[in-house]
Formats: C-alpha cells, sequence, structure tokens
C-alpha cells in the first residue's frame, strides 16, 4: 500500500487543528491558544466535539501528572505535534518539563514557529538549519530548529519515515538538536501518527526509542478495531480524501496496538477504546459534556468511541504505573 503524500499528511493537522478549535468555541475545554492556530473553525458534529475533548484532555492530564512525578526533572517529545497547544497550557499552569520538544513535517514547524514568534506567545531564543551548522546528520531536506523560551521548547522538523537513527541522532545532539538525555525519564507522545507510516517503519521507530530511553513511557492514540464493518466504512471515509493509513496492520484491535509495542521492546502496554476512557471520567465531567450539545445518535457515538484508542506503553513502571492514567483521568474537569 503507498502511503499518503507530505500535503495529505499536513492537512490532516489543519483538521485537528480546526476540530479542536470548534470544540474549544463550545466550551468543551479552555484553551485561549487555539485561536491563533484556527480563528474560524468549520463547524463539526457533537460526537467529534466529544471525542476530542476526551483525546486532548486525557492527554493534557497524563502530561501534567507525568511531569509532577517526575518533579520537573523529565522531557517530552510530541511526535507530530502539529499547531498542537500542550506546552502552552503547561506553561500557563507553571508545570513544564526540563526539556519539551515538537517534531513535525518542516512545513507545520515553520508555520507554528511563525505564530508563536509573531504573536509573542513564546520567546524565540534562536533558530538553526541543520546544514548550516553540522553535516553530521544526512537529511535529504533542509531541517529546521527553532528553540524557544530559554531552551525549554524545541521545535524540530523531521520526517519520522525517515531511518530511526537519523532521528535519534538530532534528538541527542546538543547541536543540531535539543540535546535530549537516554537516562532522563521521557514521555513520548503520537496523536494518530504511526498510522501513516508503514508497519516496519513504526516498528524501527518504537523499537529505536525503547532501546535507547530506558526510563520512557509512550502514549498513544490511533484507529482500532478496524476490521470489523464500522472499521471499513472510516477506511473508504479516508481513501474517499485520498488519506491512506499504511499502518492499518496494528489497529486491528487493542491487543495489536499493544502487541506492536511489547514486540518493539517496551515492557508493558496497555490500551483502551475511548469509551472505557470516557466513561473513566468524573461522573461531575460527564455531566457537564452531556449537556452541552445533545448527540444525534448514541449508537453511532459509542461504535466511533469504539474505533480510537489511548494506549500507554513504559519501560519502566516506576515511573509511568497503569493506575498514574487512572489517576490523572479523575482530574479531568
Amino acid at each position: 500500500m503507498s502511503g499518503p503524500t507530505d500535503d495529505v499528511i499536513q492537512s490532516t493537522n489543519d483538521d485537528a487543528t480546526s476540530s479542536k478549535a470548534f470544540a474549544v468555541s463550545r466550551g468543551y475545554w479552555k484553551d485561549k491558544y487555539m485561536r491563533y492556530f484556527c480563528n474560524s473553525p468549520a463547524h463539526k458534529t457533537p460526537e467529534i466535539n466529544r471525542g476530542y475533548f476526551v483525546r486532548t484532555t486525557a492527554f493534557r492530564a497524563v502530561a501534567k501528572s507525568f511531569i509532577k512525578s517526575t518533579g520537573g526533572a523529565c522531557q517530552v517529545v510530541n511526535l507530530g505535534a502539529g499547531s498542537d497547544t500542550l506546552y502552552l497550557s503547561l506553561k500557563d499552569s507553571e508545570e513544564i518539563p526540563h526539556i519539551y520538544v515538537e517534531v513535525d513535517m518542516k512545513a507545520n514547524v515553520l508555520y507554528k514557529a511563525m505564530v508563536l514568534e509573531r504573536k509573542k506567545l513564546l520567546k524565540l531564543s534562536g533558530s538553526k538549519t541543520r546544514n548550516e551548522i553540522s553535516s553530521s546528520v544526512d537529511v535529504s531536506q533542509e531541517g529546521s530548529h527553532y528553540i524557544f523560551d530559554e531552551g525549554k521548547f524545541h521545535l524540530l522538523s523531521f520526517d519520522l519515515r525517515r531511518p530511526a537513527q537519523e532521528f535519534l541522532d538530532i534528538l541527542f545532539s546538543p547541536v543540531d538538536g535539543p540535546g535530549c538525555s537516554k537516562s532522563c525519564p521521557t514521555l513520548f507522545l503520537a496523536e494518530c501518527v504511526l498510522v501513516y507510516m508503514p508497519p516496519d517503519i513504526s516498528y524501527q521507530l518504537l523499537k529505536s526509542i525503547s532501546e535507547n530511553f530506558p526510563c520512557a513511557s509512550f502514549l498513544h492514540y490511533e484507529q482500532v478495531n478496524m476490521s470489523d464493518q464500522f472499521g471499513s466504512i472510516m477506511i473508504k471515509n479516508f481513501r474517499a480524501r485520498s488519506c491512506e493509513l499504511p499502518g492499518l496492520e496494528a489497529c486491528d484491535s487493542l491487543t495489536t496496538q499493544e502487541e506492536r509495542f511489547v514486540k518493539a521492546g517496551w515492557k508493558k502496554a496497555k490500551g483502551w477504546t475511548i469509551n472505557q476512557v470516557y466513561k473513566a471520567l468524573p461522573a461531575t465531567t460527564r455531566y457537564r459534556i452531556e449537556h452541552l450539545e445533545m448527540l444525534d445518535d448514541l449508537e453511532v457515538t459509542m461504535q466511533l468511541f469504539d474505533h480510537y484508542c489511548i494506549l500507554l506503553a513504559t519501560n519502566d513502571e516506576n515511573i509511568c504505573p497503569w493506575k498514574q492514567l487512572e489517576e490523572a483521568l479523575a482530574t479531568i474537569e
């Protein structure tokens, strides 16, 4: 199966950003920064808004819990971050890690750097073009590295479909990249990223991260249960938008999602459907959300939520035990 083009992959960020911005405008959660990345979001249905609420707030809650559990002595690496505003949210709550890194395609990184600087959301500490600094990393495209917030926040342009070792070389480099530490507790985040990569490529990425970060956790959001009838309809809808999903092999079930991490060397992996995550939210939170908008069809919503999952993999249960996700969900308002 041929993979999606760069333009198609980058357009998925535009769709996710618009969806998040619309959900924020409807009061699902607060985010004063989304308007800078999308000030006129397209209308979305209630089930889409609710799904993005679960996805976004769960990732934020786990990130905050991870940072708090390490006293801030940690690293966060957000793969395919796009226009995500998590770092800005963490900074407002004064819960930021030692280093926060975002990785994405060049066009998305350039756009985000421009918005952050022009809107004065973060102070630019410096910008680098890799081939102007060092030739130790061989990339076909000119790579960009933007440094904000006195070195706490890094924007890296890198195509994750390239060899994993190239990515690690940049990640560990204090010249070409943020100079991440192998021994520092690290949380990796990925929202619908691996599914756009061929299975062998995503496997090598997960394996390389596992081997080089012994104190790491990986929070992953993606499609699941895609081999049933509802999943087939979803796949047809993606293809109608010229969006192929070469990584669907791992999206067959929660078990296949978990196994992909274990096979790549992660010690533990556990996944939950979005329905399961939603039910784990406080009753007061669910009551608030359910009274924002009436669902058109509860059955369809539950089917949709059974076809997306959140998975937590870890190399060290001491830095991200399973109860941490449940405790994090309990804090969502």
